[in-house]
């Protein structure tokens, strides 16, 4: 039997389907033995488990594996925590990540808000819808805020020098 990562196997113990463990055997570069080796068990486990054996990886194991894999792949040791009915941060693994200031960045959005608004010469309240639906659409297609102004410089062209009007030709 040749187990695919991409395909959902039987489930091992508790629900985490066994191509999570193939997948975290590849993230790590390891084959059965070395990641038994890791694990503290045989390689002969490690081929059950991920025949779908329906062994559960025990608490400790669990651990040892989630440690090993979230330098290499976070989003999959979460996954394998998550299957186990654990988060990384319940395993002391994940850091939380600090909590922000949200007063300054409302004082920098401001900012942001500002020079959009003498850009157009408008009142601030009315440039903030204009730009939340413009980050809004930003996002939701994946443009990050380099690709976004990148984008708009190549499309913005210089301003034209300013005419001399009359009162400019008569001070001349």
């Amino acid at each position: 039997m040749v187990c695919h990562p991409d395909r959902d196997m039987s489930p091992l113990g508790s629900g985490l389907p066994t191509s999570l463990l193939v997948q975290a055997q590849w993230a790590l570069s390891k084959n059965q033995r070395t990641l038994g080796e890791m694990l503290g068990v045989s390689r002969r486990t490690v081929v059950r488990w991920t025949r779908g054996g329906g062994t559960t990886l025990p608490p400790s194991r669990l651990l040892t594996l989630a440690r090993a894999l979230h330098p290499v792949d976070a989003a999959l040791a979460e996954k394998i925590a998550l299957g186990h009915g654990q988060t990384l941060a319940g395993l002391g693994i994940a850091v939380q990540a600090p909590e922000v200031d949200v007063g300054a960045d409302a004082r920098l959005a401001e900012v942001v808000v500002c020079a959009a608004a003498d850009a157009l010469d408008a009142p601030p309240r009315a440039v903030r819808p204009a730009l939340l639906a413009a980050l809004e659409s930003a996002r939701q297609v994946g443009l990050s805020a380099e690709s976004l102004e990148k984008a708009l410089r190549a499309r913005v062209a210089p301003s034209p020098p300013r005419s001399k009007g009359k009162a400019d030709r008569k001070r001349a």
